[in-house]
C-alpha cells in the first residue's frame, strides 16, 4: 500500500496519512469534480459512505477542494495580471496576510527565485486593476518591488496531475 505522510493545517498540527484509496478518490475528482460518490464507490468497489467520509476528511484537512474553474476571459473579467513581488523577508507573512484580504487577488504563493511572492489579480477592466494596484496593493508595508504581467490568453489550465508520486 502506498502511503504518503502529509502535513496538514490543523489546530493540533497533526500529520495526515493518505493511502491508495484516498489517491484513487482524489484522482477521479480531479478528472471531474461532479462525479457522484455513488459512481466513485461502484468503480472502487467500496460503499458510498466510505467515499463521503474520505472526501469530507480530505476537504476538512485542506487536502482537497472541489470547485468549478472558469476562464476569466470568457466570463466578463478580461484583465488577468500576474504580479511578481519582492518583499522584506521578515515581513513576508504580513504581506501575504494583506494580499489574501483583497477580493480581486485570486492566487497568492510564496516562492523562491527572483520574487518572494506571486499573486494573480483578476478584474473586469484595466481601470479596476489600476484601482486595486494603487489603492490597496501599493499600500502594503513590506513590499519592495512589484512587477506585473498582463495575461493575454489562457492556453492550458489543468488540475489533474498525478497525486502522491
Amino acid at each position: 500500500m502506498r502511503e504518503i505522510k502529509k502535513n496538514v493545517k490543523a489546530e493540533n498540527t497533526q500529520q495526515q496519512i493518505l493511502d491508495d484509496l484516498d489517491f484513487e478518490i482524489i484522482t477521479r475528482l480531479q478528472k471531474d469534480g461532479r462525479t457522484s460518490y455513488t459512481e466513485i464507490a461502484e468503480e472502487l468497489r467500496i460503499t458510498v459512505g466510505t467515499v463521503r467520509n474520505r472526501v469530507q476528511r480530505l476537504t476538512e484537512n485542506e487536502i482537497l477542494k472541489i470547485v468549478g474553474v472558469v476562464n476569466p476571459f470568457k466570463t466578463g473579467n478580461p484583465s488577468v495580471t500576474m504580479f511578481g513581488i519582492k518583499v522584506q523577508l521578515h515581513l513576508l507573512e504580513d504581506v501575504i496576510s494583506e494580499l489574501v484580504k483583497i477580493p480581486e487577488v485570486r492566487f497568492v504563493a510564496a516562492a523562491t527565485g527572483v520574487y518572494d511572492i506571486y499573486a494573480e489579480v483578476i478584474t473586469s477592466s484595466n481601470e479596476e486593476l489600476y484601482k486595486v494596484f494603487k489603492s490597496q496593493m501599493s499600500k502594503i508595508e513590506g513590499i519592495e518591488l512589484m512587477d506585473s504581467s498582463l495575461l493575454l490568453a489562457i492556453y492550458k489550465q489543468t488540475y489533474d496531475w498525478e497525486v502522491g508520486t
